[in-house]
């Protein structure tokens, strides 16, 4: 499955449900592979991917992430508590058992530019898994050093986010593209 970049990012939805069908190989393979390709500090690539698909991990990994995730959705206010309250979104996380892969992404810390270079490979997986006719959402919990146990990873590794792998459950209507407010040109005036 290919096309126009725009086409792909306009299409590019988050996606919270998803069928229990297998992610392919193939697919899997190319996803890996675009994690490589971005632009990173000194291309030293400072990050590193890890794959988890065994059932009873990803239990324990979504036990961790709900876990942390109720004091911070208990302690949330205004707009953001309200928006999460229209779109559903809580401390429960059963996109981590229910997507056939989960792709856990990390920063070296140790290496140049690891943050910015972490995050361009970011943007780069989530439009290959787009790509691929997948779905995913970038999801970011509030803490996770249970990730680093859970996983082996070096303290060094700082992860930034959990994509969980899948076909979505359902279809979104591609985005709209919206400039006004986030482009200025030659200088920033609101």
């Amino acid at each position: 499955m290919s096309g126009d970049l725009h086409e792909l990012m306009k299409n590019r939805r988050t996606v919270r449900n998803f069928l229990p069908d297998p992610v392919s190989e193939e697919s899997l393979n190319r996803i890996l592979e675009a994690v490589t390709l971005p632009p990173s500090g000194a291309g030293l690539l400072p990050y590193g991917t890890v794959v988890v698909r065994d059932s009873k991990m990803k239990q324990k990994i979504r036990e961790g992430a709900q876990k942390v995730e109720i004091e911070y959705y208990e302690n949330l206010s205004g707009r953001l508590k309200d928006k999460f309250d229209a779109m559903g979104v809580n401390s429960e996380k059963p996109f981590l058992t229910d997507a056939p892969v989960l792709l856990i992404i990390a920063g070296d810390t140790e290496k140049p530019y690891w943050l910015e270079s972490t995050w361009l490979a970011i943007g780069y997986i989530v439009l290959a898994i787009e790509n691929e006719g997948l779905g995913s959402v970038t999801y970011t919990p509030s803490d996770f050093t249970f990730i680093n146990e859970l996983l082996s990873i070096p303290d060094r590794f700082v992860p930034q986010v959990i994509l969980p792998v899948g076909y979505p459950a359902n279809k979104k209507p591609p985005k709209k593209s919206r400039p006004e407010g986030r482009v200025y040109y030659e200088e920033c005036k609101e």
